[in-house]
C-alpha cells in the first residue's frame, strides 16, 4: 500500500539515510530495497514531495529538501508553540483522532507493523515507571499506531501536534498517570488490533484517553 510506502521512505529521509541535500537512489534501486513496486514509490515520492519533503528537479532527479514536512501544509498550527495551548484541549484533539487512528490500524496495519506496535508497547512497559522517558515511549507507541492506520495525513498531523507540544509549555507539567491502569489500556488497544478488532480498538482507545484525562484532572487539582 502507498501509506506503507510512504511511511518507509520518510524513515529513509529522517534516520539520516538519505540525508538532506541529497539525491535519492535511482527509482528502481530504491524500490528494490524497500521491497515495493516502482508505481508504488512514485506515487510515494509523490505525495512526499507535496509535503515539502522531496524536490523534483528536472533533468537531475529527486533531491530530499527537508527532513520535516513544510508547516505551511497546517497553518493553524505553524505557531503552536507560541500558543497558550491547554492540556484538557490537546485531550479533546486525541479524543477525536485516536480512536479513528486505533479503529483503522486494526483494518490496515501490515504485518510489519502490527510487529511494530506490539514492540513499542513492551518498550513502554519495561520502563513506565520512569515517566521522562515512559513519556517519550508513550508517544512512540501511539505514532506506531498511527503509522498503522495508513494515513499520511493523519499520521502528519498528530506527528506535527505532539511534536510541538512536547518541546514546548507541556513539557514542564508534571503528570503522574496510573500505571496500572496505562498498562491495562495499551493491552486492551494493541490486543484488539493485533486481532483485527476495529470497534474494539477504537472503544479501548476511548477508553485510555478518557483515563488520562482524569489522570491529569486529579493531578491538577492537587
Amino acid at each position: 500500500m502507498a501509506p506503507d510506502v510512504i511511511a518507509r521512505v520518510r524513515e529513509l529521509i529522517e534516520h539520516g539515510r538519505i540525508p538532506a541535500g541529497s539525491k535519492l537512489p535511482p527509482e528502481r534501486t530504491l524500490a528494490a530495497e524497500l521491497g515495493v513496486s516502482r508505481p508504488a514509490l512514485r506515487e510515494a515520492i509523490k505525495v512526499l514531495s507535496g509535503l515539502g519533503m522531496l524536490e523534483s528537479r528536472h533533468g537531475s532527479g529527486t533531491y530530499v529538501k527537508s527532513t520535516e514536512p513544510v508547516p505551511d501544509l497546517l497553518p493553524s498550527l505553524a505557531d503552536a508553540g507560541a500558543t497558550e495551548l491547554k492540556v484538557l484541549d490537546l485531550l479533546e484533539v486525541r479524543k477525536i483522532l485516536e480512536p479513528r487512528a486505533a479503529w483503522l490500524a486494526a483494518t490496515r496495519a501490515s504485518e510489519r507493523q502490527l510487529l511494530d506496535i506490539e514492540n513499542a508497547r513492551q518498550r513502554l512497559e519495561l520502563r513506565d515507571r520512569d515517566w521522562k522517558l515512559a513519556a517519550k515511549l508513550d508517544y512512540e507507541l501511539h505514532a506506531a499506531i498511527f503509522r498503522g492506520a495508513q494515513n499520511p495525513i493523519l499520521l502528519l498531523i498528530y506527528e506535527f501536534l505532539m511534536s510541538r507540544i512536547m518541546r514546548g509549555r507541556f513539557e514542564k507539567v508534571r503528570f503522574a498517570p496510573d500505571v496500572q491502569q496505562m498498562r491495562k489500556s495499551h493491552e486492551a488497544i494493541v490486543e484488539a488490533i493485533l486481532k483485527r478488532q476495529a470497534a474494539a480498538a477504537e472503544e479501548a482507545m476511548i477508553d485510555h484517553l478518557h483515563n488520562v484525562g482524569m489522570d491529569f484532572i486529579r493531578e491538577a487539582s492537587r
